[in-house]
């Protein structure tokens, strides 16, 4: 994104967020969610936070995100659901590993957040160390799961959370990474196309 449309485009996320969570549409709100940006926003540049300035965002890839989040977060609630309505203890915990392929603080945060909003999973711990290199900073999630199955069938859900957070917020470069990972763990991409092993 533009450097010079980057301040308009946060102002104006914020202040819509602020509208959106008022749920009222009026000239008061719309002036008051654009002071509270504006503070936000004041109070963040000179702490050094700029992972919000450096962020991409893709409208029709946010909304592929925002609508595979919800169905991930309707099936959880069903499971859980389930598993408080009937009797016996299904439960099989596990605390997973998950390596990130993206350097961009904000979309490993936002996979972190997601994971953590889905009910029977909590990301406990973001884990970072310098590559190899020693430039860039390898992120590795630590995901506490109720309903362990296999430890690439939890690899596999995350990696496909940072694939779509990629396409809607991150860089397009990394996606060959996710990807790469996804299908050594599954015959398919993460479109759904299958592919030979």
């Amino acid at each position: 994104m533009n450097k010079f449309l980057r301040l308009p485009t946060l102002l104006i996320w914020l202040t819509s967020l602020w509208v959106a969570l008022w749920a009222d549409l009026t000239v008061g709100n719309v002036l008051g969610g654009l002071i509270v940006a504006l503070v936000v926003v004041g109070v963040a540049r000179p702490t050094g936070v700029t992972g919000l300035e450096r962020t991409n965002f893709r409208p029709i890839s946010a909304l592929v995100f925002a609508a595979y989040f919800l169905w991930q977060l309707v099936k959880a609630n069903l499971v859980v659901a389930w598993e408080i309505i009937t009797p016996g203890l299904k439960i099989h915990r596990a605390i997973i590993a998950v390596p990130m392929h993206t350097t961009s603080a904000g979309v490993v945060t936002l996979i972190a957040n997601s994971t953590t909003l889905t009910p029977g999973t909590v990301t406990v711990h973001v884990g970072e160390k310098r590559s190899t290199d020693g430039g860039s900073v390898e992120r590795i999630l630590f995901v506490h799961v109720l309903h362990f199955r296999d430890v690439e069938s939890v690899r596999r859900d995350v990696m496909k959370l940072e694939w779509l957070a990629i396409k809607a917020f991150g860089q397009r470069d990394e996606l060959s990474r996710v990807e790469a990972a996804l299908n050594s763990t599954s015959n398919s991409t993460p479109d759904g196309k299958n592919v030979a092993r």
